[in-house]
């Protein structure tokens, strides 16, 4: 099986494994524990989470390790809202989000707070113009996400921390999950940034939240106190130790493969421009290329390429299975038929030449298959 569902997860580097087998063998122990033992394990653990901070050039933030990008951004949104909501109570954010930036918003809805929508433009970016007319005194809350997980396209962050340096009481969230070593991004300025390790070749189980200022955030389940008394629970030291590893071989290629990986988006698109029935949306970021058999369902094209070998998907993982239509083909104002018909194909580390190969041939293949059901 040949895999196209990088954006999904990926396939954890080699060494990163190797950290998390020799942390669990070596540094088993409680960080928590007054012991010895217990006192080596926490003194890797803020190794670790020096090394990070330091990978990402955020040397001044704090960094809470979580279980997932999820559990992040539930912690970002719920901490920081019922701490502001004195000051205010509106939230901006953009089409383009997660379900679990979408759904918490949803929840918070019913405490009070009222969700307004930033446009997008054609090519699947936050309108700047649009955000600052929605930008006043009441907004406490601002929140995107850094590279969309739909289409790959790449948020203006450095723009928007500009623009909020005229709101003060707005707090900026940016759920930079997909983001990591696909773009060059400054983050300096934003208030929380979640990360999640599975998506640049970590163990899953393991996330993390960058934040600038600690005394602003409070726990949204309570327990023994660890992580700050933001984040309870035993601390998953091996996750831990193997993101930091994933995350610097991850930038150390970065540049390398993102070459790599737009040559390939260029030949996969170049393959299918003349399939009249395939509509392939804007590129930004190389790493994905979303694209629609307009008249069939998405669904019934990545199990025809799964037939062949190749597995692709056709929205976020994490909302695959709902009988929806996607917010971020939605945003760009795409047709029903064009939406129903989406796929996304994500490269990641691993991709090679003979996959792309693999892919081109057996996108040809399904199109051809599916012939009169085609638009």
């Amino acid at each position: 099986m040949i895999y196209f569902d990088n954006a999904a997860t990926t396939q954890p580097f080699k060494e990163a494994l190797e950290t998390f087998n020799t942390t669990s063998e070596k540094y088993f122990y409680n960080t928590a524990s007054i012991h010895q033992a217990g006192k080596n394990a926490a003194k890797l653990l803020e190794t670790a989470r020096k090394q990070i901070l330091d990978l990402m050039y955020l040397p001044d933030y704090d960094l809470v390790f979580t279980s997932s990008a999820t559990e992040s951004n539930n912690i970002a949104i719920l901490s920081t809202l019922r701490h502001k909501k004195q000051f205010g109570k509106t939230i901006l954010t953009s089409e383009l989000e997660h379900p679990s930036i979408v759904n918490v918003l949803a929840e918070m809805k019913d405490e009070g707070f009222i969700v307004k929508y930033i446009k997008t433009t054609s090519v699947g970016k936050i309108d700047l113009e649009d955000f600052k007319e929605k930008l006043d005194s009441d907004v406490i809350f601002v929140t995107t996400m850094s590279l969309n997980n739909i289409i790959g396209s790449v948020q203006p962050i450095e723009q928007m921390v500009k623009i909020l340096e005229d709101y003060p009481k707005a707090h900026f969230h940016v759920d930079a999950t997909q983001g990591i070593g696909k773009t060059d991004i400054d983050y300096k300025g934003v208030d929380t940034i979640s990360i999640s390790a599975h998506k640049f070749n970590g163990v899953k189980g393991t996330g993390g939240l960058f934040v600038k200022t600690l005394d602003n955030l409070h726990p949204v389940f309570y327990g023994g106190g660890h992580e700050y008394n933001v984040r309870s629970g035993t601390v998953n030291l091996p996750g831990i130790t193997a993101m930091a590893k994933a995350l610097r071989l991850t930038l150390n290629n970065a540049r390398s493969v993102h070459k790599r990986l737009n040559d390939f988006n260029e030949q996969i698109r170049d393959a299918v421009k003349d399939l009249k029935s395939i509509k392939v949306q804007p590129k930004d970021a190389p790493y994905i290329v979303n694209m629609s058999f307009v008249g069939a369902k998405g669904e019934v094209v990545v199990n025809a390429l799964s037939k062949r070998g190749i597995l692709v998907s056709t929205t976020s993982a994490c909302a695959s299975r709902l009988a929806e239509l996607n917010e971020t083909l939605l945003a760009l104002k795409n047709p029903g038929d064009v939406i129903e018909g989406s796929i996304r194909i994500s490269m990641g580390h691993y991709t090679t030449q003979d996959d792309v190969d693999a892919l081109v041939t057996a996108l040809k293949s399904v199109y051809e298959e599916l012939g009169d059901v085609l638009k």
